[in-house]
């Protein structure tokens, strides 16, 4: 019998940085950079990350940076692992999605979030579901 490759995804989000707009108690994004949990992928194969976000103004964008380490000693001195991707502010509440891939490889991720200026504040939700890839007999 021939194996069948597949994907298990969690059945349930985690929630990784919430801001009180959307019932949680992280720090609004600004123009400092702040960071998401951490994303442990040492077992998992990938992560499938949701970001919703609502703009103070239509002012500047929003910015996020994929950092990666071996383990979850975050200094907040990494440099970051994927070039910085900007999203558009359209000034109404939008969303993101980032998927972290298998070829990523093994490791600890975290998301670097913050404005691509001073005069923009963001209120955010940020998501996130892990998946591993199985193998049964089909």
């Amino acid at each position: 019998m021939p194996f069948q490759t597949s994907y298990k995804y969690d059945e349930d989000d985690t929630s990784i940085y919430v801001t009180d707009l959307y019932s949680g108690v992280h720090t609004d994004i600004d123009d400092t950079e702040r960071y998401t949990d951490d994303i442990d992928l040492s077992v998992y194969s990938g992560a499938q990350v949701d970001f919703k976000f609502t703009p103070a103004d239509a002012t500047d964008d929003l910015v996020f940076t994929l950092y990666k380490r071996r383990n979850s000693s975050w200094s907040g001195n990494e440099i970051g692992w994927k070039g910085a991707v900007t999203v558009e502010n359209a000034g109404s509440e939008a969303e993101f999605h980032y998927t972290i891939p298998e070829n990523y490889q093994p490791g600890h991720y975290r998301f670097g979030l913050k404005s691509s200026s001073s005069t923009t504040t963001f209120d955010i939700e940020v998501k996130m579901r892990t998946w591993r890839k199985t193998r049964g007999i089909s």
